[in-house]
């Protein structure tokens, strides 16, 4: 592959961007089997954190923070 650049100018054998080579070996299957739950699933472990918290922020012990907070004020 040859491109012209301006007055004739040349660049022979070249390659533009990265070959990607798709096949795993052994030990690449073996790390991605072996990865964490929250490396695999970040959106299904943050949608848990998020309903863990709102359910927390339910609890009445709140309402007497809430009032303390009030009352320094």
């Amino acid at each position: 592959m040859s491109i012209k650049i301006g007055n004739n100018n040349k660049i022979k054998n070249s390659s533009i961007g990265n070959q990607v080579n798709l096949k795993l070996n052994e030990n690449e299957k073996n790390d991605r089997n072996n990865s964490s739950f929250a490396l695999r699933h970040p959106i299904l472990l943050s949608i848990i954190i998020s309903f863990t918290t709102g359910l927390v922020l339910l609890f009445s012990f709140w309402k007497n923070a809430i009032d303390f907070i009030e009352k320094l004020f």
